[in-house]
């Protein structure tokens, strides 16, 4: 239940960085992408938008969830539950960007949303090539004890 949890607050985080980040961007305007000029606005532009940062802020911290949750659970367990964020997403763009979905997104993201129900009723870890090791332990702690 924890990594469910902390995988579903960091897929939250990253719905409302991913929001914060259109909304900041849609303020910037729609640019000619094929003049390297361009780019150096977008950076400029990208530093002074406060909606920007704080949505890569939020985006940090989805990032800084899963790393954790990384600690305890299998990749290919985690990776699917990320998913969670286009169900975010959709909701969020919805309310707050006054995007339209049509039924194809929407059936779209439950087939997601089922797939993610499906993975979540499995286990977090297995037995991997790479083994979870103790906080501060070393090789040598663990062949001094044997």
């Amino acid at each position: 239940m924890k990594t469910v949890t902390v995988v579903v607050l960091a897929s939250l985080a990253n719905a409302v960085g991913e929001v914060l980040v259109s909304q900041g961007m849609k303020r910037f305007g729609e640019r000619d992408w094929s003049q390297p000029s361009e780019w150096l606005e977008l950076v400029l532009v990208v530093l002074r938008n406060p909606r920007v940062l704080a949505g890569v802020a939020f985006m940090a911290g989805f990032f800084y969830l899963f790393l954790a949750a990384l600690t305890w659970a299998d990749l290919s367990y985690l990776n699917p539950l990320t998913a969670t964020t286009y169900v975010f997403t959709a909701v969020f763009a919805r309310m707050f960007l006054g995007e339209e979905l049509s039924w194809r997104r929407w059936v779209g993201t439950m087939i997601v949303v089922a797939g993610v129900a499906l993975i979540s009723l499995d286990t977090p870890a297995t037995k991997g090539l790479y083994t979870r090791v103790a906080p501060h332990s070393t090789q040598q702690d663990s062949s001094a004890s044997r």
